[in-house]
């Protein structure tokens, strides 16, 4: 199985019916808030903690299965061990070619532009957004992937888009939603993490 297969699979949480007209999914003990999460029966989510050299990764994913590449939206906070580097202090450093290069045979296409992103406290952090255009390495499909990086001391707060061109002109509004209403709690902000109910909190009928 390819890097971008393993990244794409399927999630454990199955598919949702949309009860409801607004989802908001709370991950990680509050760490992680997504305020508007797709609504669709098909989408399935998951929960993933792990651990690597150097640092903590928490993400909250859906994922809409799909053929030749299910499309996947992504929220993720990355914490780095004392003794490590921490993340780029300017997003606008990043170099999204040697991030994505794996997942792609070719790009034909980079658009970078700076943003911010949102912690649940109101605060912007400064960002930058990138989405990039190509095949896939694994199909050699046309792939897009839009991300959104940014970082305050040790952590780094990501929010992804990965699908083909063609499901992110079907499904333009989740992906919207998805960027615009992620919320971050860093961990510098409180001293725990707020203790929230890990998981789906519905409003509306």
């Amino acid at each position: 199985m390819g890097l971008l297969s393993r990244l794409l699979r399927g999630a454990k949480g199955g598919a949702k019916k949309p009860r409801f007209s607004v989802v908001a999914h709370v991950a990680f003990e509050g760490a992680i808030r997504v305020l508007e999460a797709p609504l669709g029966e098909a989408w399935q989510y998951d929960e993933v903690e792990r651990e690597g050299e150097g640092f903590i990764g928490m993400t909250l994913k859906y994922v809409l299965p799909a053929s030749p590449t299910p499309l996947a939206l992504m929220a993720k906070i990355y914490s780095i061990k004392p003794g490590f580097a921490p993340p780029p202090a300017d997003p606008a450093a990043t170099d999204w070619n040697e991030i994505f290069g794996p997942l792609f045979s070719e790009i034909s296409n980079v658009q970078v532009q700076a943003t911010h992103l949102t912690t649940m406290t109101g605060r912007a952090l400064p960002a930058a957004e990138a989405i990039l255009d190509g095949r896939g390495a694994d199909s050699g499909a046309p792939l897009r992937i839009r991300e959104r990086r940014a970082a305050l001391n040790e952590e780094e707060f990501i929010v992804t888009a990965m699908g083909t061109p063609e499901l992110f002109a079907a499904h333009a509004g989740d992906i919207d939603r998805w960027f615009s209403t992620a919320a971050f709690v860093p961990i510098s902000d409180v001293t725990t993490r707020p203790q929230a109910r890990p998981g789906i909190e519905a409003n509306g009928s």
